[in-house]
C-alpha cells in the first residue's frame, strides 16, 4: 500500500490543529496537549504487503521531522522499516550539498512519550538506496540502535528526520512491513553504578565521546570495543551512543568481564542545531528533536540534569553553517541562548582527530595534515564562558565509532585524545565529582604520545590548588604557579590569564597559527625531563569575571598543542 506525502501532510494538519501546536526552529510553540493518534492510519499486518510512504522535500524542509503513522495489527511480532532518498536533478551532489535523512521509530505509546521510543539509527541503517537490510524490532532482539520488546498493537510512527536537503530537494520513500516474530524480551543488565574499578586516588584517563556497537553497522562487538580501548590505555570509557538508550540495558556483562575498567554509559543527543551529551543514564528522557512541536533543548538539559547525569556540549564550533550545514548536520552548536550555561558540566575543547585531513574537513587543504582548526575556536568559546562566570570543565573526545583502520587509530581512534582526571578512586561517583571540580587536563595526542602535566598553585598563607580549584587571593596578593611537564622535552609551555596568552620568559618564538600566519609570542622552552617551571602571579582585577582571574597552561610542539589544562581560579576573599 502506497501512502503519499500529501496524505501525510493532510493527516498531520488535522492532528496538529486539534491540539493547537505549531513548529518553529527555536523550539517555541503554542501550548496544547500532545496530538492523539490518528484513527485512519494504514494497517500493517503480517502477510500483507509492506506499507510505502512517499514524498518530497525542498531546501526549506531541512532540520524538520515527519512522523509517519501506521497501525500495527494484533498478532504482529516484528516490525521492519527501510527507507531511502534520491536527490532531484540539478547540481552535482557533493558532501557539502547532498541530502541526508535520518530514521527513528516510536511505538504505540506515542511519539512524544519516553516509553514510546524504540530506537534511532540516523542515516546509517535501513537504506534501500544502499541495499541495506531494514531495521527491525521484535520481542527478543532488535537492530543496532533499536530496543527489543513486545510488539503491541496500536499506532506506531516511523520518524523521518530531514537532516539536510540538497539545493534542488529530494524524493524519499519509507517502507514498513509487519511480520510474525517472537522471542522473549531480554532482561535488563545495566552496569553497577557503584562499581569501583580501582581504589585509591590517582590520575585516570578517559575518552569523553565514544560511539560503539549501536552507532555504526560496522562497529566492533563489545569485546572488540574493549580491546581498542585497552590498546589506547584508557581507564574509563564514556560510552555515548547516538540517541539510543539500548546499551544502558546491556553493558552490565561488559563491566563484569572487565572489572579494572570503568564503563560509564551515556548518550549523544543529536539535534539539528547542536549536539550535546548526557554522561550517565537518563531514564526519564530519550528526546532529541529540538524544534519539533514544542520540544526544546532547555527542557532536555533540565531532564538530563534531573536524572543526575553530566551535561556536555559537543564540538561547539565545529563545521559552522552555512558552508558545512549538509556535511555535518547540527555539529555546530547554535543553541547557546536556549540552555542554562550554569548547568553545563563539560565542553569538548577538542573533538575528533587533532591532526585533520582534507577528508576529515570536507574541503581541500594545502597541507596533508593540519592542527584541528575547530580546537582554537572551541578554546576561545570556553574562555569566553569562563570569563562570563560559567565554570565548565574542558574535555576531549575522539568521537570514534571503532571502525578506524589499524594504522589510523592513533590519529582518530578511541583515546586518540584523552582527558586525564584526578579522582579519589576509579568509580563513577569519584570521576563525576572530579570532573565537576575541574581536576582534569587534556592530552591531545592520547595517553602515551602526549606529555603528562601537573599544574599547582600555592599562596603565602598555605592554600594549595590544582586544575579547577579556586584560591582566595587579595587584589594585591600573589600566588606561585608551579607547572611540571613530563615527556615534553623540546616542546613549549604557555601560560594563559583570563584566556589571553601571557609572557613566560623573554625568548621570542614564531608559532604557526591554524591559518598559517606566524605570530611572535613569548614562551617557555621545555629543556629537561621532567621540566619544572614556577612563576609568581596575581589577579587581574581590571578584566576578571565572576570566577575571578583564571590561569591555565598549554604545551605544544611545532605542529600542535599537546596538552591543555583546566584553569586555577584566583578570587577575592
Amino acid at each position: 500500500m502506497k501512502i503519499s506525502h500529501s496524505f501525510i501532510v493532510a493527516l498531520s494538519t488535522v492532528m496538529l490543529s486539534a491540539c493547537g501546536s505549531s513548529t518553529s526552529p527555536d523550539g517555541e510553540s503554542s501550548s496544547g496537549p500532545v496530538p492523539t493518534p490518528p484513527t485512519d492510519a494504514a494497517l500493517c499486518a503480517p502477510g500483507q504487503p509492506a506499507l510505502e510512504f512517499t514524498g518530497s522535500i525542498g531546501s526549506s524542509d531541512a532540520k524538520t521531522y515527519r512522523m509517519l503513522p501506521f497501525k500495527v495489527a494484533s498478532g504482529t511480532g516484528r516490525v521492519e522499516v527501510s527507507y531511502g532518498w534520491t536527490d532531484k536533478p540539478g547540481l552535482p551532489s557533493t558532501p557539502l550539498t547532498s541530502t541526508t535523512l535520518d530514521l527513528g521509530l516510536w511505538d504505540q505509546n506515542g511519539y512524544r512519550s519516553n516509553a514510546g521510543f524504540r530506537g534511532w539509527s540516523g542515516s546509517r541503517q535501513g537504506r534501500i538506496d544502499q541495499e541495506q537490510n531494514p531495521v527491525f524490532v521484535e520481542a527478543g532482539s532488535a537492530d543496532r540502535g533499536y530496543l527489543p520488546g513486545k510488539i503491541e498493537a496500536g499506532v506506531w510512527y516511523a520518524d523521518l528526520g530531514v537532516g539536510a536537503s540538497s539545493p534542488q530537494g529530494a524524493d524519499w520513500v519509507v517502507k514498513v512491513e509487519c511480520k510474525v516474530g517472537g522471542g522473549t524480551t531480554p532482561a535488563n543488565d545495566p552496569v553497577d553504578t557503584k562499581h569501583v574499578a580501582r581504589s585509591g586516588p590517582g590520575w585516570y584517563s578517559g575518552d569523553f565521546h565514544m560511539h560503539a556497537y549501536h552507532s555504526n553497522p560496522n562497529a566492533p562487538d563489545w569485546d572488540g570495543f574493549i580491546e581498542q580501548a585497552r590498546a589506547a590505555k584508557l581507564d574509563f570509557l564514556m560510552v555515548t551512543e547516538y540517541v539510543t538508550t539500548q546499551h544502558w540495558r546491556t553493558l552490565g556483562a561488559v563491566q563484569r568481564a572487565n572489572p579494572d575498567l570503568l564503563i560509564y554509559p551515556g548518550r549523544e543527543i543529536i539535534t539539528y542545531y547542536g549536539h550535546v551529551m548526557g554522561h550517565g543514564e537518563t531514564p526519564h528522557v530519550s528526546e532529541y528533536r529540538h524544534g519539533f512541536e514544542n520540544i526544546k533543548i532547555g527542557d532536555i538539559q533540565k531532564a538530563i540534569k534531573a536524572d543526575g547525569a553530566l551535561f556536555q556540549i559537543n564540538h561547539p564550533t565545529s563545521f559552522p553553517p552555512p558552508l558545512f550545514s549538509n556535511f555535518c548536520r547540527g555539529c555546530y552548536f547554535e543553541l547557546g541562548d536556549q540552555i542554562d550555561w550554569d548547568q553545563v558540566d563539560t565542553m569538548e575543547i577538542l573533538n575528533g582527530p587533532l591532526l585533520t585531513t582534507a577528508d576529515d574537513l570536507g574541503v581541500p587543504l594545502s597541507d596533508p595534515k593540519i592542527e584541528n582548526p575547530f580546537m582554537t575556536t572551541a578554546l576561545a568559546l570556553w574562555d569566553q564562558q569562563l570569563s562570563a562566570g560559567h565554570k565548565i570543565t574542558g574535555v576531549s573526545g575522539s568521537d570514534s565509532k571503532g571502525v578506524d583502520a589499524l594504522d589510523q587509530r592513533e590519529r582518530k581512534g578511541y583515546g586518540s585524545s584523552a582527558t586525564v582526571v584526578y579522582a579519589s578512586e576509579l568509580s563513577r561517583a569519584a570521576i563525576k565529582a572530579a570532573v565537576k571540580a575541574g581536576h582534569a587536563y587534556v592530552k591531545t595526542r592520547g595517553v602515551t604520545a602526549s606529555p603528562s602535566l601537573q599544574f599547582e598553585a600555592t599562596t603565602s598563607d598555605g592554600q594549595h590548588a590544582i586544575f579547577g580549584d579556586t584560591l582566595k587571593v587579595a587584589a594585591n596578593g600573589t600566588v606561585k604557579l608551579r607547572t611540571t611537564v613530563t615527556g615534553g622535552m623540546g616542546q613549549l609551555l604557555s601560560y594563559y590569564r583570563n584566556g589571553e596568552l601571557q609572557l613566560g620568559v623573554t625568548l621570542p618564538i614564531a608559532l604557526p597559527l591554524p591559518n598559517g600566519l606566524p605570530v611572535p609570542t613569548l614562551t617557555v622552552p621545555i629543556t629537561s625531563d621532567p621540566f619544572v617551571h614556577e612563576i609568581v602571579v596575581g589577579r587581574n582585577t581590571l578584566n576578571e569575571g565572576p570566577l575571578g582571574t583564571f590561569w591555565r597552561v598549554e604545551t605544544r610542539n611545532l605542529q600542535t598543542r599537546t596538552t591543555i589544562g583546566n584553569p586555577i581560579f584566583l578570587k577575592a576573599p
